[in-house]
């Protein structure tokens, strides 16, 4: 039960921080952007992200956890109903961290 918590505790500290610069790209590239940002959000159809700034979010991301580089095509490995959304992000960003993430204080350790 504690791995379990523990895990999302883990979850949640990895999305607040996918979020944040997922976020800060979609008001760079739209100015108007309000869309509220869920695990389920799809990162094209639901947030707007092109090519362009779907790379700019990852490198974010990326940087933000120590990975030195998440592997996109993993995305399309998933399940096809969550193809490229913002969980399966999250869980690419779990699985491939160059470094443990605190899940207390958000921070590399």
């Amino acid at each position: 039960m504690a791995s379990t918590s523990k895990n999302a505790s883990t979850r949640n500290t990895v999305f607040g921080v996918v979020r944040t610069q997922l976020l800060r790209v979609c008001r760079e590239h739209q100015r108007d952007f309000n869309t509220e940002i869920h695990l389920d959000s799809s990162l094209i159809a639901d947030l707007g992200l092109d090519s362009l700034s779907l790379v700019e979010a990852v490198v974010a991301i990326e940087q933000a956890f120590g990975i030195e580089r998440l592997p996109l095509e993993a995305l399309n490995e998933e399940r096809a109903e969550a193809y490229f959304t913002v969980g399966s992000l999250v869980d690419l960003c779990i699985r491939h961290a160059a470094v443990r993430i605190d899940a207390n204080e958000g921070m590399r350790t």
